[in-house]
């Protein structure tokens, strides 16, 4: 085994108790201030309408393994608001919702600042994971907040790839430019179709399930299930050749 890689939300961190009073007023002011500009002004009840009805679209797509970027999303809310497309004012505000929630509070799955060092001077680590709101920048941004970025050597997130998992392209991202094939890595995620399925598609030797919030969903079993981080220090040892 050459390379282990890692789901990000769910797996490595998950959105702490306050993290959408912390983001969404932000987010519906930015909204809000877009369709002023286009001439059409909401209220904060619509806007608050619109992107839920545009996010339970992003979620559908997301489920249904149809690539939906953020500009897409910010479009869809626009025409619920009867915003008039405008691709510049769609890039606009994209941009800057996805700037939001940069200082937003998140918690550190258990285990993963002792596990990572460690298994960094044995493995090749990489990221691989589908993003919402919160691009590949931000994403990195947190690890490096939480002084996890130099472990990770390549990444692959969906808002820079265009494709969700399972999508076999997404995990093949992150494993080329560390010369690994699928069969010589491990992924570990949380989500059984997304991150297990996905792996084992690719080709991966192994796919760990990370935490219990999933596990009655059906697909292909994982190699193990671990619900701290420091459990892959023992267990990569037991899937090493004797």
């Amino acid at each position: 085994m050459k390379a282990l890689t890692f789901d990000f939300w769910g797996t490595l961190m998950v959105e702490g108790p306050n993290y959408a009073a912390q983001v969404l007023p932000e987010r519906y002011e930015i909204l809000l201030a877009a369709s002023d500009e286009a001439g059409v002004p909401a209220g904060e009840a619509e806007v608050r309408d619109a992107w839920s009805q545009a996010t339970r679209k992003f979620n559908d797509a997301w489920r249904a393994g149809v690539f939906m970027s953020l500009e897409d999303r910010v479009a869809y809310a626009f025409k619920l608001l009867g915003v008039r497309y405008d691709p510049g004012l769609v890039a606009r505000t994209a941009e800057a919702l996805a700037e939001t929630g940069r200082d937003a509070e998140l918690i550190v799955r258990p285990g993963v600042h002792e596990a990572l060092p460690e298994l960094a001077r044995h493995y090749k680590l990489a990221l691989v994971s589908d993003t919402g709101v919160s691009g590949g920048a931000m994403l990195r941004h947190y690890l490096d907040r939480e002084g996890l970025l130099p472990y990770f050597s390549a990444f692959s997130f969906s808002d820079e790839t265009r494709v969700f998992k399972p999508d076999p392209r997404a995990f093949l991202t992150a494993l080329e430019p560390l010369g690994v094939q699928p069969g010589e890595a491990l992924h570990t995620g949380d989500h059984p179709r997304a991150d297990i399925a996905g792996a084992l598609r690719t080709g991966y030797a192994h796919a760990v399930l990370f935490g219990s919030e999933h596990t009655g969903e059906p697909g292909p079993q994982p190699t193990a299930r671990i619900h701290d981080h420091r459990e892959l220090l023992e267990l990569v040892k037991t899937l090493e050749p004797a």
